[in-house]
């Protein structure tokens, strides 16, 4: 941190030192209180975030397990494809209406532990109880009554359906919210300049728990000792996952401590630093070095100061205003969060179906076949091959998060952004034209690169935004906003983009595949949504980024 030291030569401090003082103060102001907040004003090392993103590898754990076995176990108990797809719509409805909730919860939430970790807690909590439920539903059904047939042969109501969209819904919309709020609790504790850093990290260290989490869901579990001890190749998975979850949150909440949202009303200086606090800075230390030229800049910081005020007054956004901010959202955002969901429609036509269509048209299975036909082992070697493919993209994911700030600083955020959505509509599109074992990877490989982008850029821009307090550029400068907006709110808003496209994905696509006759239908809709996802993303306003 910068320490004045008065032998300037020209008695002007730079923006940059300026910034320094006010963390400094905040930094020594932070640490007497009765509980040490110092770490909000300084940068914190690569391991100090590997720990506070280590939830993030929990969440990449019950995706690798959802992707790989949910269509399989909604198929194993009967359900088919139309079916099947609407099941999958009643998480993301329920999320696209309540995960903003949540967070707006998470926002004005009076807690001495904070406001975002017992949010956290709590959905940690249900996750894990539904990825318990999740592959014993047909077990529990057969508890409750139900006849053990083949799938084939099953119809009328079972409480195996039933109890396994229960688990399903609990396991699912509990991570897509906790993914949008460990977001936010990670910006929420870092420093701006460690913003991009704390971005990458996660996805980084996310992708390599994906990688273990689709390694285990590719190989078969059932003829291991563990596998008969659970029953299954899909239960083994899942209490894997169970345990890293419990892992990875627990070393996330005990992190680092929040500043109760009460303390942070009463003291200023426990705040994040807005423009508003290096004005009055910048302008104090004119006031001290630059006595001469007050006159000239006072008209100019009298003005900024202004505009600024309101960041000195924050309250916590209420109810009525977080609705009112739903319907009245900045051309930014708009713009940002139709990209996000344009992305995430690509992303969920390979991410859902992925496993079920290398195990139908590329390993020629069935996934409707009977137990230990030839079809039915074609199928599995398939799912599981695809699971070694998924393992390919988010490995892909962590490798590019590495490097991605510095392809930034050598090429733009802009270009970046939308050369990573490109890239995947063209992966996509090959392994529709050519189903091969090699293409799997390829395309595996040009997807991570997208998800590393989509799950790095667009919350790295809503930070920027918030930061400069402004969500518009007009004659190349920036606009300040008169609006109150949560941060954790826009956040979540830009996380709920994915319930959305997942509504669209599962009431859709599963009528698609059955009027289309071939799930190949599936790849073709991620190259597609990931080409407009690039032109949307031509229009996003950047900023200096």
């Amino acid at each position: 941190m910068y320490k004045p030291t008065g032998d300037d030569r020209t008695g002007q401090l730079t923006d940059n030192q300026i910034a320094d003082i006010v963390l400094q103060k905040r930094f020594e102001h932070a640490k007497l209180q009765r509980s040490n907040y110092s770490h909000l004003f300084r940068s914190k090392s690569r391991w100090e975030l590997v720990r506070l993103t280590m939830i993030i590898v929990s969440i990449q754990f019950t995706y690798a397990a959802e992707t790989a076995f949910v269509s399989p176990i909604l198929l194993s108990i009967g359900l088919p494809h139309t079916l099947m797809t609407m099941i999958w719509a009643i998480s993301p409805t329920l999320g696209f209406f309540l995960a903003p909730l949540v967070a707006s919860v998470s926002d004005q939430l009076r807690v001495a532990w904070g406001r975002r970790r017992p949010v956290l807690l709590v959905l940690g909590i249900s996750l894990m109880l539904g990825l318990v439920i999740l592959p014993h539903g047909r077990t529990i059904g057969l508890w409750f009554g139900d006849e053990d047939i083949p799938p084939q042969n099953m119809s009328g109501f079972r409480w195996g359906i039933l109890i396994t969209t229960v688990g399903l819904i609990m396991a699912d919309f509990s991570v897509e919210t906790t993914n949008g709020i460990s977001r936010t609790y990670f910006l929420d504790m870092c420093i701006k300049e460690d913003h991009p850093t704390v971005l990458t990290v996660a996805v980084m260290i996310g992708g390599i728990g994906g990688f273990i989490g689709y390694m285990l869901g590719a190989i078969d579990w059932s003829d291991t000792d563990v596998g008969e001890m659970m029953g299954s190749n899909e239960a083994t998975v899942f209490a894997a996952v169970v345990i890293i979850v419990l892992i990875g949150t627990t070393v996330t909440l005990t992190s680092f401590r929040e500043v109760p949202l009460e303390l942070l009303e009463k003291d200023e200086l426990l705040r994040p630093i807005t423009k508003a606090a290096f004005e009055e800075e910048k302008r104090r230390q004119m006031n001290l070095t630059q006595a001469s030229s007050i006159m000239s800049l006072e008209s100019e910081t009298t003005e900024r100061a202004q505009i600024h005020r309101d960041d000195c007054n924050e309250q916590p956004l209420n109810f009525k205003t977080f609705l009112g901010n739903l319907m009245r959202l900045p051309k930014a955002l708009r713009i940002l969060y139709f990209t996000q969901f344009l992305s995430h429609l690509g992303y969920l036509s390979y991410c859902l179906y992925f496993t079920d269509f290398v195990g139908r048209e590329i390993f020629y299975g069935d996934a409707m076949a009977d137990e230990g036909s030839q079809a039915m082992k074609l199928y599995h070697e398939g799912v599981r091959f695809g699971s070694l493919g998924m393992a390919i993209f988010i490995l892909s994911a962590a490798i590019y998060s590495m490097i991605i700030e510095r392809v930034i600083r050598l090429l733009s955020t802009r270009s970046v952004y939308i050369g990573g959505l490109l890239l995947n509509c063209i992966g996509m599109m090959l392994i529709a034209v050519h189903k091969s074992k090699l293409m799997v990877f390829i395309c595996c490989v040009t997807m991570g690169i997208e998800y590393a982008t989509i799950y790095s850029l667009p919350f790295l821009l809503i930070s920027h935004y918030h930061q400069k307090q402004s969500f518009d550029v007009v004659d190349g400068r920036c606009v300040q906003s008169r609006q109150t907006r949560g941060f954790g709110a826009d956040i979540s808003i830009l996380s709920s983009m994915l319930f959305l496209a997942q509504i669209i994905i599962s009431l859709s696509i599963g009528s698609v595949i059955d009027a289309y006759g071939s799930t190949t239908i599936v790849v073709y809709s991620a190259s597609l949504f990931s080409c407009l996802a690039a032109f949307s993303a031509t229009q996003i306003i950047y900023m200096d980024l």
